[in-house]
């Protein structure tokens, strides 16, 4: 099972995010802010990392400075409010940011940005037969 961990302060957006991400079949665990992502990360090892840019504490230029100092090496997308332009797109993708979701964003639409960077595993059934 694929883990993902959400940081983020709002707890509605946060729970409503873990409460989709795991009725999608992944295993979730949640951060209210980055210093609580960074002191988590190494015990829980998320494959991906969904990481709001505005949060009170460190900056997300600070948490991605600090992240290379973990031995779990994620992929991260961000949750923002900014639009970037491709200049700024090339910077993110420098620090190791793999994608960003414009808030508001339809849950949908995050999935979908989820599933590009942690395709879906096969489900299987009773009968053990593997649904593609």
């Amino acid at each position: 099972m694929k883990k993902i961990m959400i940081v983020d302060d709002e707890i509605d957006l946060r729970e409503m995010l873990n409460l989709m991400l795991r009725k999608e079949g992944f295993e979730t665990l949640t951060a209210t802010n980055g210093e609580d992502f960074l002191a988590k990360i190494d015990t829980f090892q998320p494959d991906l990392v969904t990481l709001d840019v505005m949060m009170p504490g460190l900056t997300t230029r600070e948490i991605m400075e600090r992240l290379p100092e973990k031995k779990t090496k994620p992929k991260i997308i961000l949750l923002t409010v900014v639009r970037y332009s491709e200049e700024e797109k090339q910077k993110l993708h420098q620090m190791g940011i793999v994608d960003y979701v414009t808030k508001p964003f339809e849950l949908d639409s995050l999935i979908n940005t989820i599933h590009n960077h942690i395709p879906r595993s096969p489900a299987i059934s009773k009968t053990n037969k593997i649904d593609w």
